[in-house]
């Protein structure tokens, strides 16, 4: 029995193995292997609610490796453009992975530190254009020099941000930022900034907007992260005080009604303005400093129990009223490691170890320096670095030497002279220091090159990112002319797919026009009369007496939306009134069921016609290369 048993498990391991020699999925001479479509699977649905199976996201899979073979077969990755971006994209991904590990964990490790504290600080900006040239650098530079002098001598910072500061912050705050921690500002910013003490100015401070002049003006531990709920009564930007208003009446209702009792739930229900949220019962992301508008997030952690419900408070996006779920400290630096390792390598300071990464290479490859040749380097280079620079390459070419090797690389002296003098000589010639300045970066972009060729090579995870750049840009480029360009310029095919499907664009039956909710039956009656005489009435034509007395709402109401308008529109027998406006007048006209027009809807009938065009198109390819799928590798 047990060899029975011990048979039928090494046929099993035998079948699994020769299914894992076999690729998953053939298109012509391509072979897709089970790898790329795992990488693929798990990218995609990784934080999908519902992940679909495999099996199912395998037709997808196909659908897309049919596409990208297509495109490759009308040439579209030879195209100029497509190569141009592709290598930008490789240079941009390729960066996080020439980074030191020992320099990377102690970057890792000055995040979190700055992680722990918040800062509140102000600046000063001058901008640099974004490729500056020596005297844009020096001018800007020199300008800034010339601030610190004065604030040095006793200036106050904040008069010198309104008269220097060239940042958007400085005209809208003052060049006040407000609190903020790391992964907030770009690296130098942050850098600077959480070295300097409270009530002192940073050194001047260069980053890729320009040079900086920080005051911090507070530091404080970390508060954490916030889980909350509010009900929101929205208005639009930079409203008229008198919807302000409306908004601030409604809420306070709503405030009342919590402190009488009412469940905040089902006032999120009734009441909320939020539509993304309702579902939840009101419930927001977690949230830390800096992530909500600062009013909202002030009073969020200024609640101190779960489940206390906060006063009113205005923000620019409405009033809100906010209940504390549950909060939480800043994690520990090993459970927040994954989080600040992905941040690390989208800001500036992953290339904090490229010293580090250059030696690691050398050591990893064998690097070599020819003393002999690298010294006749250098002198030749010396002796005639003054002048015409032709004259120096001359001589480095026709000198056959090489002073270095690694790897499989042999560096010569020609190499040299093609690549590290891109700029023009000094009239007075290269001195020792220049020298070696020179091929220092001359030697360094080597290695980093040699280093970003083999990518592929030794992290899978790359070699995947760049297959799905590849895919997707080819992707992007045929899909303009086989579905999206056809289907916006094909006005004849366009209106023929319209017509066939007439029943897809019925507008049912609803209520168009405008509603007057009034508090009461004096309001009521004052509307009334006032529409007698104008039927346009809206807030901006309410008499002052009646702003607080009057909703309006306007636009398309469908059965259901509003109860009232269903009671006189559609005679249903029972109307919920909400207390504080009981009374409805309307204007405007029932609108039967009808086929919505073409140039109404005209997008969404795009975008209907290009779900077509594109099923059309996967079947032809699908006959075109009938793509063999070996299901048993899954």
């Amino acid at each position: 029995m047990n060899r029975l048993i011990s048979t039928l498990v090494f046929l099993v391991l035998m079948l699994s193995s020769k299914a894992q020699e076999k690729p998953l999925l053939t298109i012509g001479n391509e072979h897709i292997t089970i790898e790329e479509f795992d990488y693929v699977y798990n990218k995609n649905n990784v934080l999908v609610n519902e992940p679909v199976s495999k099996a199912d996201y395998l037709e997808l899979f196909v659908n897309y490796k049919l596409k990208v073979t297509e495109a490759v077969a009308q040439g579209y990755d030879t195209v100029p453009s497509f190569i141009n971006e592709l290598d930008y994209y490789r240079n941009e991904l390729a960066k996080p992975y020439l980074t030191d590990e020992k320099a990377s964990e102690d970057v890792l490790k000055e995040a979190y530190d700055h992680m722990c504290y918040e800062l509140d600080a102000s600046h000063i900006l001058i901008n640099l254009p974004k490729s500056p040239g020596p005297e844009d650098t020096l001018k800007a530079y020199n300008r800034m020099a010339d601030v610190k002098r004065q604030l040095d001598e006793g200036a106050d910072f904040e008069q010198m941000v309104l008269k220097y500061s060239e940042g958007p912050s400085a005209k809208q705050s003052n060049g006040r930022l407000g609190y903020f921690t790391a992964f907030m500002m770009v690296y130098p910013f942050e850098k600077a900034a959480y070295n300097t003490p409270v009530g002192e100015v940073s050194p001047i401070t260069r980053t890729s907007f320009g040079y900086h002049l920080i005051k911090i003006h507070d530091k404080r531990k970390n508060k954490g992260e916030v889980l909350v709920a509010h009900i929101m009564k929205a208005y639009p930007y930079k409203a008229h005080p008198t919807i302000q208003n409306q908004s601030k009446i409604a809420i306070d209702s709503i405030y009342l009604k919590l402190q009488n009792g009412a469940s905040f739930d089902a006032m999120v229900a009734e009441y909320t303005d939020d539509k993304q949220s309702i579902a939840k019962n009101g419930q927001l992301p977690w949230f830390g400093t800096g992530k909500m508008v600062p009013e909202f997030s002030q009073a969020a952690f200024a609640l101190s129990t779960n489940g206390e419900i906060s006063a009113p408070v205005k923000t620019k996006f409405g009033w809100h009223i906010i209940k504390r779920l549950d909060a939480r400290p800043i994690k520990s630096l090993e459970e927040s490691r994954d989080d600040i390792l992905q941040k690390i390598r989208r800001d500036e300071r992953a290339f904090a170890g490229k010293k580090a990464t250059i030696k690691r290479i050398k050591t990893e490859n064998d690097f070599k320096l020819n003393t002999s040749d690298f010294a006749q380097l250098k002198e030749l280079t010396l002796l005639h670095s003054k002048g015409d620079k032709s004259t120096l390459l001359e001589y480095l070419i026709s000198a056959k030497l090489k002073p270095a090797s690694f790897a499989d690389v042999i560096i010569s002296s020609e190499d040299f002279a093609h690549k590290a003098f891109s700029f023009n000589l000094p009239e007075e010639g290269l001195s020792e220091i220049d020298f070696q300045y020179v091929w220092d970066g001359y030697l360094e972009n080597v290695i980093i090159e040699y280093e970003k060729s083999n990518l592929e090579k030794k992290y899978s995870e790359f070699k995947h990112l760049m297959n799905e750049y590849h895919d997707g840009l080819l992707i992007f480029e045929i899909s303009q002319k086989e579905i999206w360009n056809k289907a916006s310029l094909d006005s004849i095919g366009l209106n023929q797919y319209y017509q066939e499907h007439l029943d897809d664009y019925l507008l049912k039956e609803h209520f168009e026009g405008t509603l007057y909710y009034c508090r009461t039956k004096q309001a009521f009656k004052a509307i009334k009369k006032l529409l007698s005489k104008n039927s346009k009435l809206d807030n901006s034509s309410l008499p002052e007496e009646l702003a607080d007395q009057v909703m309006i709402k306007q636009g398309r109401f469908f059965k259901g939306d509003e109860s009232l308008l269903d009671k006189q529109v559609w005679k249903t027998k029972t109307a919920i009134t909400a207390n504080d406006y009981p009374f409805l007048l309307k204007t405007g006209k029932r609108v039967d069921i009808s086929v919505q027009p073409l140039e109404m809807i005209q997008g969404q009938v795009i975008s209907d016609y290009q779900t077509e065009l594109e099923k059309q198109w996967v079947n032809k390819l699908k006959e075109k290369y009938k793509p063999i799928i070996n299901t048993f590798a899954l």
